[in-house]
C-alpha cells in the first residue's frame, strides 16, 4: 500500500520534494527525494521544520505557495456549503 503523496518541488539537478501523509495517523511530512546520480537516500520531516530550516529557499517557497492554495481551495469549498444551505 502506498502513502498519498504530491509533488510541489523539482530542482535543476532532479531532486524532488513531496507533501506525503505517513503512518495510522495520516501524519503529514515533507520527503526529499535526492537524484539517482547522488545516491542518497530519501528522509521525511515535518512541515513546521522543513519551513523553519528555510523558508526563502525554492523548494520552502513552493511548499509555503501550496499550502497558500490548498487554503484558498479548502475556504471556497466551505463558501460553497455554506452556499448550499
Amino acid at each position: 500500500m502506498s502513502n498519498p503523496s504530491r509533488a510541489f518541488y523539482t530542482s535543476s539537478n532532479g531532486d524532488r520534494w513531496l507533501v506525503v501523509k505517513v503512518g495510522e495517523r495520516d501524519e503529514i511530512f515533507v520527503r526529499h527525494e535526492p537524484n539517482r546520480a547522488s545516491g542518497g537516500q530519501p528522509s521525511e520531516v515535518d512541515i513546521e521544520t522543513f519551513i523553519a530550516r528555510g523558508p526563502g529557499s525554492p523548494e520552502g517557497k513552493a511548499l509555503i505557495d501550496l499550502l497558500d492554495q490548498l487554503r484558498g481551495e479548502q475556504d471556497r469549498e466551505s463558501m460553497e456549503e455554506l452556499g448550499d444551505r
